[in-house]
């Protein structure tokens, strides 16, 4: 299970966080041709393990859809990492409603809540620099309105997100209040006029302001 806490997360002042690579597939050792009789021994214990099956889907122990169950995952110390529900939807089971997952210490980094597996709804997310985030998803991808805080408490940044992409105007602030940057984006990119502000929050970064396509500056302030 992917935590919240790594979902990609991009900071003016920091980097994204990536989710953990996945563990190495084990591959199976090669098997030996059986002989034919004893092909005929795995057929016949084929035939009974379908039979039995038949026999316990018959009987009512197959896994009713929408099934509920509790979800909980414990990491070190036994402290519960993950607590929740899982539904059974199309032969799986999957995350369903409310979800509070919590670090190694038992403090609370992020809630919200699952439908269909895919977040949904407000959430609220305590990112690897400890800086913070709320806002909506929608069938799994960040939409509307999103604000971002530093550790402090302090608004970092604050914009819109469409289908889980940055779109249109987005504001970021230091961890002192004074304003670092208004920037205009485009499908995740910084895409149009973008303003850097010195340390006083007010004096333009002639160096960084200017016109950006796909994230990079092409038209610095400092060459009108």
């Amino acid at each position: 299970m992917v935590h919240p806490r790594l979902t990609d997360h991009v900071g003016v002042e920091g980097g994204a966080v990536m989710p953990p690579a996945l563990p190495a597939v084990r591959r199976a050792p090669a098997r030996r041709t059986p002989s034919r009789r004893g092909a005929r021994a795995s057929a016949k214990l084929a035939l009974a393990a379908g039979l039995l099956g038949c026999l316990a889907g018959c009987s009512g122990d197959a896994v009713p859809e929408g099934t509920t169950r509790p979800l909980n995952q414990v990491g070190r110390n036994g402290i519960v990492t993950a607590e929740g529900l899982e539904r059974y939807e199309d032969g799986e089971w999957v995350k369903h409603g409310n979800f509070v997952f919590r670090d190694d210490r038992g403090e609370v980094i992020s809630t919200g809540a699952y439908r269909g597996g895919l977040e949904t709804g407000p959430w609220s997310q305590v990112y690897e620099d400890g800086s913070r985030g709320e806002g909506d998803f929608l069938e799994g991808r960040r939409t509307g309105p999103w604000r971002t805080f530093h550790p402090n408490g302090a608004a970092q940044d604050q914009g819109v997100y469409e289908d889980g992409l940055r779109e249109g105007q987005w504001v970021s602030r230091r961890r002192d209040g004074t304003l670092l940057r208004q920037a205009t984006y485009r499908e995740g990119e910084l895409n149009g006029p973008v303003t850097y502000y010195g340390a006083d929050g007010t004096t333009v970064d002639p160096a960084r302001t200017g016109i950006y396509r796909d994230g990079e500056l092409v038209t610095p302030t400092a060459d009108r």
